[in-house]
């Protein structure tokens, strides 16, 4: 539209909110993502209105939050969905929100939350005044009180996600029909760890059929994000390197316990995606995500020879390389060098592993913030637990395959690391992110993440396992406790808390370091 102003968008921050309190408007937050199909709708349809371009600029602070580089704001706002329409109060709490709005009802929206906060902002800031006294606990939410793990918390577990197992169209819930790598990795688990055939034998019929359905990309290869139909079609076709990287792991897993065919040729497509449209040759890292577009995904290989692919977002993210390093790792414990997919002649899934977390090293830690979520331009994002743990499950799956001391090494840094910044004792588990003293509104409470404190707890018991380490075991004992209060409440969701307990479980065989076990320290006389 010709003439008309664009959104004066700005960053998420102390500036934006001041602005507010100063001037007496509310906070308009939209939260994105590159890949976000109606993220994009959104942009061209309801934010090119004029009404709410003018409405925006005038009454809001519009601020504009990336999903990928602030999980932590997402986990504390997201309505539901992507994009989330969200109005805050200029001290940060939430007013009111939805996802996708058409021009007329956004502007509604926003036009009914400006003239209530004009007409009572008075008695608002009262109430906020109220409240404000009412510190947030730095430590968390108090854990519901456990002396768990319980000898049926497997078997409970196990049942909540069978009670969620789709026969006619094998996947899990009806629709839309997500990949859930984490309940496929439970699957995958209790038949590798617990010997348990008939969970092997479901993971590999779920697996059967999603690399045969439309959710798998049979041109390209790799995976979309979620099927919108329960028989898994008519997908939604964003492609997330997140994703790809945990069902890379998966089929690779498959073909390594089967040696059939078609989870070698799953897995060798997905690897050939991610090679070919995520990889950055200059630093081997992985870019984050790849754009939706429908017109192009409908297309045979012949129709999208001659259109333009979907844009990619070059941001490199700590958790998601940490993801690709274990999938490379998984890739080369089934296949060695294999599987005809190269990104340089002479190179090894283990190789291309190793120098993807050497960057990972050399890039994007640093002994006093971490792992570093991104650095771009300038702007550095850190602090937050999935990224240290996503990584430090890398350097624990590069020591197991290669046996290079650093990585084990790097490993222990940043799980001590993240047991200093993250852990509470009081909510028996992590934090979901370090506070910062430019936090408002729901920032300042803290998240104990459920799926997390899992992998924690696992990354943890390997890492203890060979290396010893007895501060380290008893936070991975304590985050299981903490896990083992809540896995009722998430039904099929607390998956990885199985896997979790599969680990624990493997603890007591001798095979483990055991808690206050002296012949599991370096030194001493035990398998560890």
């Amino acid at each position: 539209m010709a003439g008309i102003e664009s959104i004066h968008w700005r960053e998420w921050g102390p500036d934006a909110f001041s602005l507010a309190d100063k001037e007496g408007k509310l906070i308009f937050l939209d939260i994105s993502a590159k890949w976000c199909h109606w993220c994009h709708v959104l942009d061209r349809t309801s934010l090119s209105d004029p009404r709410v371009i003018r409405m925006l600029n005038d009454d809001f602070i519009p601020v504009r939050v990336d999903t990928d580089r602030r999980p932590d704001i997402n986990d504390r706002y997201n309505q539901g969905g992507w994009p989330t329409t969200a109005v805050l109060l200029p001290n940060g709490r939430l007013l009111t929100g939805a996802t996708y709005l058409p021009a007329d009802a956004l502007f509604e929206v926003l036009r009914s939350c400006a003239e209530f906060y004009r007409r009572d902002r008075d008695r608002i800031e009262t109430y906020l005044r109220e409240i404000a006294s009412q510190s947030p606990d730095e430590e968390g939410t108090p854990a519901v009180a456990s002396d768990g793990p319980h000898p049926e918390d497997l078997p409970l577990l196990r049942r909540s996600v069978l009670a969620h197992y789709d026969p006619l169209h094998p996947g899990f819930f009806r629709e839309p029909k997500f990949l859930v790598p984490e309940i496929l990795g439970f699957l995958r688990d209790s038949w590798v760890i617990e010997g348990n055939r008939d969970m092997g034998d479901l993971f590999l019929k779920v697996l059967r059929t999603m690399g045969s359905s439309a959710v798998f990309d049979a041109v390209e290869g790799g995976f979309f994000r979620y099927a919108t139909r329960r028989d898994w079609t008519t997908p939604h076709y964003e492609k997330l390197l997140a994703d790809n990287g945990e069902m890379l792991s998966l089929y690779a897993s498959a073909y390594e316990k089967t040696g059939e065919e078609t989870y070698a040729r799953i897995a060798r497509e997905t690897a050939r995606y991610l090679f070919s449209r995520l990889r950055d040759p200059g630093t081997g890292a992985f870019f984050s995500s790849q754009d939706a577009d429908e017109e192009y995904y409908l297309q045979d290989a012949e129709g999208r020879s001659g259109r333009i692919a979907p844009s990619v977002d070059s941001t490199i993210i700590s958790e998601y390389n940490g993801r690709a390093v274990s999938a490379l790792v998984s890739a080369h414990r089934a296949f060695g060098g294999g599987l005809g997919v190269q990104a340089a002649e002479g190179t090894t899934f283990l190789s291309l592993a190793g120098k993807l977390g050497e960057y990972l090293r050399s890039k994007l830690w640093d002994r006093e913030e971490g792992q570093i979520r991104f650095r771009e331009d300038g702007a550095v994002e850190a602090g937050h637990l999935a990224d240290n743990e996503s990584v430090a499950e890398a350097y624990l799956d590069l020591w197991e395959a290669g046996r290079k001391e650093e990585h084990l090494a790097w490993a222990g840094e940043i799980l001590e690391w993240s047991v200093r910044r993250f852990f509470s004792l009081k909510a028996r588990g992590f934090l979901d992110r370090r506070p910062r003293g430019e936090d408002a509104g729901p920032l300042n409470v803290p998240l104990v993440p459920f799926s997390l404190n899992a992998r924690m707890a696992c990354v943890l018991m390997r890492y203890c396992r060979e290396a010893g380490g007895a501060d380290l075991l008893a936070a991975a004992e304590l985050t299981i406790k903490g896990l083992s209060a809540e896995f009722g409440n998430r039904e099929a969701f607390g998956a990885p808390y199985g896997s979790a307990l599969l680990r624990h479980g493997r603890m007591g065989k001798g095979d483990a370091c055991l808690p206050g076990d002296v012949s599991c320290q370096p030194g001493g006389t035990g398998s560890g």
